[in-house]
């Protein structure tokens, strides 16, 4: 017997749907097909870095921290302290206990010299020290510090560089035309109450308040962060050579977020005044504290170079360092520099 169209048409759709039936579980409901397995996330990299909370200049750190720049780059950001003796973070990094650190280049200049397993990747920012005078003791200028006493708190130390450079450019025996003393650095300004010195070196906050507290009787008589000093970086980012030797890729990726925070500083304050009250309490106005952090430059032409920039600031201050004697006379600025700066980020 022929069947019509439409029957045919209709026996199709029950064997159909007795088909689907058949393959549903109980309930009715076909099954899902087995969902794509997600991918794990990559464990963050592990890094310790030593970092000193109350330096103000450093609170790119803080902020590469609180604003999740580090994880950003694949790190887990460990950080330590470990004082501010330049032995102590010397130590910490040649035994394995940190993996870099951010500092003033010229406290590591004469350890790289000797040799120091440490290779510096970028400049964090620019000046942050201060030359503070008496004008009790008829100090208006550079050229009256002549014979007169310039309390630091280390005579090894890369304030008492700094301005030894400083001085003999502008025409001042560092050795013979002035007398260095050392002192603790929240003294200096009893120091000079007593006559004891006449001018000292010192960073934020000591250097700040001494000045606010001094009713005009000191001033800030110059500045590595303005003029001919403020046109090169003041603290780097330093790496260990193990972790260079042994995971490049985090070396690489530490040093780019810690450019990219220090723009962040440059360009936001506000961020970076909330990260030091969070990271270092003081019993100050937060207005002091954006005063003190707006006086570093962060920029990177002067405060975060990488790359051939960098290597040029390094190789500067090698060569100034050379001309008072600080570097021994076999060292040669350009093979050093070259020696001891790694471009990253190229």
């Amino acid at each position: 017997m022929l069947l019509s169209p439409r029957l045919l048409h209709r026996r199709a759709l029950l064997r159909a749907g007795g088909a689907a039936m058949l393959a549903a579980p109980p309930g009715g409901v076909a099954a899902a097909a087995p969902a794509e397995p997600v991918p794990a996330a990559k464990p963050l990299s592990k890094v310790r870095f030593i970092w000193n909370p109350a330096a103000l200049c450093n609170i790119v750190v803080g902020v590469a921290k609180d604003q999740g720049i580090f994880t950003k780059h694949g790190l887990d950001v460990e950080t330590l302290f470990v004082g501010t003796d330049t032995a102590a973070i010397l130590e910490a990094l040649s035994i394995g206990k940190a993996d870099a650190t951010s500092t003033f280049l010229m406290r590591l200049m004469k350890p790289l010299e000797a040799g120091f397993d440490v290779r510096l990747t970028a400049g964090v920012h620019a000046g942050c020290s201060y030359l503070i005078a008496s004008r009790e003791a008829g100090i208006r200028t550079l050229q009256d510090l002549r014979g007169k006493r310039i309390g630091v708190s280390d005579l090894t130390g890369p304030s008492k560089f700094n301005y030894a450079i400083y001085l003999q450019k502008n025409g001042i025996n560092p050795d013979t035309d002035v007398t260095w003393r050392v002192y603790p650095a929240d003294v200096f300004p009893i120091a000079v109450e007593k006559g004891e010195i006449e001018a000292f070196v010192d960073v934020h906050p000591n250097s700040y308040y001494a000045l606010k507290r001094s009713n005009g009787r000191l001033f800030e008589l110059a500045s590595s962060g303005t003029g001919e000093m403020g046109k090169r970086t003041c603290c780097v980012l330093a790496v260990g050579g193990r972790l260079l030797r042994n995971d490049r890729p985090v070396a690489t990726a530490l040093t780019r977020a810690m450019v990219e925070a220090a723009v962040l500083v440059d360009a936001r304050n506000d961020i970076a005044v909330e990260s030091a009250q969070r990271h270092s309490p003081r019993q100050v106005k937060p207005e002091e504290i954006g005063e003190m952090i707006a006086s570093y430059p962060y920029d990177r032409e002067r405060g975060c170079p990488t790359g051939d920039a960098f290597r040029q600031h390094v190789e500067s201050y090698a060569k100034d360092l050379l001309e008072v004697g600080i570097l021994k006379p076999s060292t040669d600025p350009v093979r050093f520099a070259r020696r001891y700066t790694v471009d990253l980020l190229g």
